[in-house]
């Protein structure tokens, strides 16, 4: 497996419609919609297997000076429990330390609670109910 950004147009266009598959097709959303106005400023990563073949993705972006915010994390189902997440995690992490950034904040889905706790991740809130069906937990993580 190797994590990096997405390094040409045609791997963003997959990258972008891997997390809409993932995240909100499920869920009747428009394509489009997997998509916000951090994206220009933020930290894309991706999780390629040995054939190069898309199973994991997420991002990061600035929310103010040491601040920073995990979204759009998506696993292949296939290949969930098997460290995609996990690494694409740390690897965000590390960047976020890198561009200056001591604490992690994002909403996770309720199945994904226990992930985020397992690396680190405290519940603060619960936060909105996306798509009026799943309820979000907002979590912070500080990195120093």
């Amino acid at each position: 497996m190797h994590i990096r950004p997405p390094a040409t147009e045609s791997e963003f266009e997959a990258y972008y419609a891997f997390r809409w598959k993932i995240l909100r097709q499920p869920w009747k959303q428009p394509p489009g919609s997997e998509k916000d106005a951090f994206e220009r400023q933020a930290i894309h990563l991706a999780a390629w297997d040995e054939t190069g073949r898309l199973i994991g993705v997420g991002r990061l972006h600035r929310l103010r000076e040491g601040v920073g915010q995990v979204r759009y994390m998506a696993v292949d189902p296939a290949q969930r429990r098997l460290g995609v997440g996990k690494a694409i995690l740390n690897e965000l992490e590390l960047r976020a330390l890198e561009a200056g950034i001591q604490e992690v904040r994002l909403n996770s889905r309720q199945n994904a609670l226990q992930f985020y706790q397992k690396n680190g991740y405290q519940v603060l809130r619960p936060s909105s109910t996306l798509f009026g069906t799943i309820p979000h937990f907002e979590m912070c993580k500080r990195l120093r």
